[in-house]
């Protein structure tokens, strides 16, 4: 079975925050860490200012074209650069997660595209989650770029509400190939057992549809769906998520309990 990356998220709101999680997660034997930018709302409060006098841009899918501050890009640029000091021998994950998909992010395209091509820009990143909802040119873009700076791009959906059937999970996961991303993720919440093994089933049937080209992330989120996050390896899932403090999405485990899990099950 393919062994399985662990990967733990950085959620403070602030450069306090931010390092003070950065140094725990340095501790653990952590593979992969992710910084949840949205979740840094002291980072970007030119975004913020300018979203709470423009009505939310998700209504019609137009951004409202929100100027980022030299400020803002100089904390964004900086913190990057803290972080790669602060956990050496990780990778690092850069995600901004939108309103329109569970996250803190305004709904705000040329923000979103903004941060993103400044995070790529750093030479820092070892992966980009770029969300389905991005409009189809800036995420040509920002793959190109990416593949630029070799960094591995992850095409990422997230339903908080519900869990699709198998058909339409399946759909979906050839909907983010299409995109041409290196890696696929899929993450929703169940609302009964039988939503988790839907989405097992569907990681395995994609994997061996796709002859194993692109490697897959894919969860059951919330505590129904704690089980995904540890037995997903065996169905073709190549990371998963786990917490040191503050948990970035429901059904999060501890990194110990985690490694256990995946130790016990020859996943590591």
């Amino acid at each position: 079975m393919e062994k399985v990356k662990v990967c733990v998220p950085i959620t403070g709101q602030n450069q306090t925050e931010i390092e003070s999680q950065a140094r725990a997660i340095a501790a653990t034997d952590a593979d992969v860490v992710e910084w949840r930018f949205d979740l840094a709302t002291a980072l970007y409060p030119s975004v913020q200012g300018a979203n709470a006098h423009t009505r939310d841009a998700a209504e019609d899918d137009r951004s409202a074209n929100i100027d980022v501050s030299s400020d803002d890009v100089r904390q964004l640029q900086a913190m990057i650069a803290r972080l790669r000091t602060l956990l050496p021998g990780k990778e690092l994950l850069f995600t901004i997660r939108t309103q329109r998909q569970g996250g803190s992010f305004p709904n705000d395209a040329a923000a979103y595209r903004r941060f993103c091509t400044l995070a790529l820009a750093s030479a820092q990143l070892d992966y980009l989650d770029l969300e389905d909802t991005t409009p189809a040119e800036d995420s040509r873009a920002l793959m190109t770029l990416a593949h630029e700076m070799g960094v591995r791009v992850i095409a990422s959906y997230h339903d908080f509400e519900k869990t699709a059937a198998v058909e339409e999970i399946l759909e979906k996961l050839r909907a983010l190939r299409a995109m041409g991303a290196d890696i696929l993720k899929t993450a929703y919440m169940p609302v009964k057992t039988s939503d988790v093994a839907a989405l097992l089933l569907a990681t395995a049937r994609f994997r061996e549809e796709d002859a194993e080209e692109h490697p897959l992330i894919t969860m059951s989120m919330g505590e129904i769906g704690q089980i995904s996050r540890l037995v997903g390896g065996a169905f073709g899932s190549m990371l998963t998520f786990a917490t040191v403090g503050e948990c970035s999405a429901p059904g999060q485990l501890p990194i110990d309990a985690v490694r256990a899990a995946l130790a016990q099950l020859s996943l590591l």
